[in-house]
Parts: structure tokens; sequence; C-alpha cells
């Protein structure tokens, strides 16, 4: 067939920190929101201190350019209601069983061979 090109990804996949993420969001932003950097951090760590992810967060930042606590907030919820809304409330319900059965480890059973 033919050749395997690599999809390089501009984000990574897991965060180390709030700063590291938010260094890479205002590097790709070509308009500076006009909000001190401070300001934004502060939000993020709020959210995340919150029980949000980093990654849930850099989501969050493209949607919204109010940072402020309730629009920030907001924007994660979006967020949230729209992955649920590609499988449901029941899909999405099952794809966190699978996922917590993997993590326990009992998810590695295969079928009899017939």
């Amino acid at each position: 067939m033919g050749n395997l090109v690599p999809f390089e990804s501009t984000q990574p996949e897991k965060f180390q920190d709030t700063r590291s993420m938010l260094n890479l969001w205002w590097s790709e932003q070509t308009r500076k929101p006009m909000t001190e950097p401070k300001k934004i951090k502060w939000v993020v760590d709020r959210a995340v201190k919150s029980g949000w992810t980093l990654s849930e967060c850099y989501k969050a930042l493209d949607i919204t350019w109010a940072f402020t606590e309730s629009a920030f907030e907001v924007a994660l919820r979006r967020l949230k209601d729209e992955d649920e809304g590609r499988y449901g409330r029941v899909g999405a319900r099952i794809i966190s069983l699978r996922d917590e059965r993997k993590k326990r480890g009992k998810g590695n059973w295969k079928p009899f061979a017939s």
C-alpha cells in the first residue's frame, strides 16, 4: 500500500504543570488576549484545584476570551457536555467503566478459541 505519514500533534497528551500548558497556549495565539497572564493563570489554577484536568483547561482556553471564573467554568462545562453528547450519558458511562476496569487490570480477558 502506501507509506504511513506520521501525524505531529501540536499539543502534548499530558501537560507537566500549569505553567508549561499556559506557555504553550500563549505561544500559539496570534492575537494575544488583553487580560494579564497572571489572571489567566489564576483562573486555570482555580479550575485545576476544583478537579478539572489541564487538558480540559487547555481546550477551554480556546473557547473563552473572558477569563473570569464564571466564563471559564461555562467553557469547561460546555466541553464536558459536548463530550457526553457524542455517545450519550449511557455511552459515556460505559466508556468510563471500561477505562476504570482497564486501570484495575480486569479488562484483559480474551474470548475462547472456537
